[in-house]
């Protein structure tokens, strides 16, 4: 089969979701403008700052899509082929996933811009916001130290992404200032700064760093180190000043190699060399809904949604566009994955081969498929190397985004939720940096992160039934929020079960401290389902 057929029709669809699908969400919630958001009401040139809805969507889109539209659909496609990949990504996206992000964000708007640990606190109860907020603030700490893992790792392994990632940073600063404090033109300044980052990227290839003399762990150590310290200060300062023009400036670098992929795609027309379907180690359901997390439904959307992105929001009509709409962006990008996977890469286990790439890692996989089909095009100073440079670069940029709004993110979860009266930002941000630091550093984060799947979509699952619960108390009709919430819910609860007594599972291999977990996130999801459901009842009795 031709994978430029899977680009129509699941393009196609995406395109009808958000014509129709979109705009009945919006007349469900009731979409208003002439209600101030909170970007204007609460306005502090901190935090709480109206942005222009293009660098909104920029900055909302790249920092949703991190590492997981990329590591879960490569995964998958391993465990069960191709085709149920697609299948959840195009159905899961438009019914749950978008839809999530969309109801998260305006919950928030409409809640002071809080948080939806916050939001959980007083629509359900205050044990629940608080379990659910201690949950939330785990999964994060995990995420920030992954990622800078991950993102350090990179850097080694490639170190002719050292300069373009640089240049993305300062030339982030100066767009901050100028298109906030001298008024700047956006579009022209967007422009010269993405001729600028190309010019380092051609440049980081010709000139690339050396660290052939240093050690590699403790080179690797020192990039970590670098990482955590730079989200600590894009978590604190002003958010027009680093993280909203870079996260913008981000998406719009890996808009365009994306959109270079995709065309690439239509020019070379690759055959798909995987099986559609595979029968292997995982039954379909639950595991294939924890593992293609980020590109059809995931918790830590809700979390940007209802942190950086509401505090941001002009008008309520935008929020389309930017919950829903980017959340469809990032599914675009798990499909464009699959199939760099299936059609970029042979299928076995030869050269070049789908298992060869993965044993080197996930971010050399997809740069090398990319690379396999963007060279094809023959465009002339545009070979392998370059390609898939440029594909390495775009998932570093993914990666980078999620640490910094995570970082973010941690600090209003805990002045909003967990500790209120505790404001002191500084102390704040390195109360969880410190801990990412030490689990990135020892590497004691490699076994939690196995629940990261399990985590996310229980945290989906607690935001939609949150969030339905306060629109409930609005006197708005929640079936669509409620039905996505019980199969998220149920779908995650079996996940857990399985993953920790099946055949090979937690309680097999002597994993104490992933069974402990496990039973942890099952009974904290039973809880706060039953204190949701019980809230629900009443105020549906109410009506």
């Amino acid at each position: 089969m031709n994978s430029v057929w899977i680009l129509v029709i699941i393009g196609v669809w995406f395109f009808l979701a958000y014509r129709f699908y979109g705009r009945f969400l919006s007349r469900r919630l009731k979409i208003n403008d002439k209600q101030k958001t909170p970007a204007f009401s609460q306005r502090d040139n901190i935090d709480y700052s109206p942005s222009n809805r293009s660098f909104l969507l920029g900055h909302h889109f790249a920092s949703i899509a991190g590492a997981g539209p990329i590591i879960g659909p490569i995964l998958a496609i391993g465990y069960f082929g191709w085709l149920p990949v697609l299948l959840w990504i195009a159905l899961g996206v438009v019914f749950i996933g978008a839809m999530h992000d969309y109801v998260s964000l305006i919950a928030s708007v409409r809640n002071k811009a809080h948080g939806i640990a916050a939001i959980a606190k007083k629509s359900l109860s205050p044990r629940a916001g608080i379990l659910f907020g201690l949950l939330i603030l785990l999964t994060l700490i995990l995420i920030i130290t992954v990622f800078s893992v991950s993102t350090a790792e990179s850097i080694v392994e490639k170190p002719d992404l050292v300069l373009p990632l640089v240049t993305v940073t300062l030339l982030s600063l100066m767009i901050g200032y100028g298109v906030e404090k001298k008024k700047w033109n956006y579009k022209i300044s967007s422009v010269v700064a993405l001729l600028l980052i190309f010019t380092s990227v051609w440049v980081g290839v010709r000139y690339p760093f050396d660290f052939s003399s240093f050690d590699p762990v403790f080179l690797r150590g020192i990039f970590v180190t670098l990482i955590l310290i730079y989200a600590g200060i894009a978590s604190i300062v002003p958010v027009w000043i680093l993280l909203r023009p870079r996260d913008y400036l981000s998406a719009l670098q890996m808009g365009l190699i994306l959109i270079l992929g995709l065309v690439s795609v239509f020019l070379v027309r690759p055959v798909i060399h995987a099986p559609a379907y595979l029968e292997g180690v995982f039954p379909l359901w639950p595991i294939l809904f924890i593992t293609v997390a980020c590109g059809a439904v995931s918790g830590f959307h809700g979390l940007v949604a209802s942190g950086t992105t509401s505090k941001q929001l002009s008008k309520e009509s935008h929020g389309c566009s930017v919950g829903y709409g980017a959340m469809l962006m990032e599914a675009l990008l798990a499909v464009f994955v699959t199939i760099v996977v299936i059609a970029g890469l042979e299928w076995g286990s030869g050269p070049g081969s789908y298992s060869v790439a993965l044993s080197k890692g996930w971010i050399v996989l997809f740069s090398s498929g990319f690379g396999n089909i963007v060279s094809s095009v023959g465009i002339p100073f545009l070979g392998f190397s370059v390609a898939s440079l440029l594909g390495a670069f775009m998932v570093n940029q993914f990666i980078l985004t999620s640490v910094d709004t995570s970082a973010r993110l941690s600090r209003f979860l805990m002045t909003e939720s967990l500790v209120p009266r505790f404001k002191n930002k500084i102390l704040v941000t390195l109360v969880v940096l410190i801990p990412s630091w030490f689990l990135a550093i020892t590497h004691s984060y490699e076994s939690l992160w196995r629940l990261f799947g399990s985590s996310n979509q229980m945290i989906a699952a607690i935001t939609l039934i949150a969030v339905a619960s306060y629109f409930l108390s609005k006197r708005l009709n929640v079936k669509f929020i409620l039905l996505p919430a019980l199969f998220v819910l149920v779908t995650t609860l079996s996940a857990l079960l399985y993953l920790a007594f099946r055949n090979g599972g937690y309680l097999s291999e002597g994993k104490w401290s992933l069974v402990v977990l496990s039973f942890v996130l099952f009974f904290l999801g039973l809880f706060v389902a039953y204190e949701g459901f019980k809230k629900l009842k009443k105020k549906i009795v109410k009506r």
